[in-house]
């Protein structure tokens, strides 16, 4: 359902992975900077990015609108046709009808707005294209940026995320935003 996936916003253009993307992932997976506040964060061998590869093309062919699996999605630029950095959806385990949207990008390419723009694509396309009724997105509370960026994207905060097996998780700290469909 999902293996042509293709957003075009002003500047970028956000798309499925493909086979021949696996140097983008590849660098995507092993940069500190992005992957600092991503939960499932992991430094990963060539090896093991090629099995990452193919779980993530799978998804694209096994998810459904009544059985979305999530995916992970490439964001390149335009212009020049550069990696700027991934935007992903994945269902909450307890509704698919409420997702979790996360991005990274590249240091360079930092405070020039892409971030949000990748957020108000995928949150239109999500809200117009699939049973989405709900998107949230969870933020370390000492990443101020993100937390403008959600804020940009027409996400709300909705509560500090307070459970005792988050303590000694990556989500411990972490704030929840959210924004429903209209």
């Amino acid at each position: 359902m999902y293996e042509n996936l293709r957003i075009e916003t002003d500047r970028l253009v956000i798309r499925n992975f493909t086979n021949a993307d696996i140097g983008q992932l590849y660098r995507i997976v092993n940069n500190e900077t992005i992957m600092k506040y991503v939960p499932f964060a992991e430094e990963r061998t060539l090896e093991e990015c090629e099995e990452l590869m193919k779980r993530i093309l799978n998804r694209y062919r096994e998810s459904t609108i009544s059985n979305f699996k999530g995916f992970l999605l490439l964001v390149v630029s335009k212009d020049n046709n550069e990696c700027v950095g991934f935007v992903g959806l994945f269902p909450l385990s307890y509704d698919i009808t409420e997702t979790e949207l996360f991005y990274g990008l590249f240091e360079e390419h930092y405070s020039k707005g892409f971030a949000t723009e990748i957020g108000k694509a995928i949150i239109e396309y999500g809200f117009k294209n699939m049973n989405i009724n709900k998107i949230v997105a969870t933020v370390n509370k000492d990443n101020e940026v993100s937390k403008r960026v959600l804020d940009k994207m027409g996400m709300c905060f909705e509560c500090e995320i307070e459970d005792e097996e988050a303590k000694d998780s990556s989500y411990d700290g972490e704030l929840l935003y959210s924004i429903n469909r209209i």
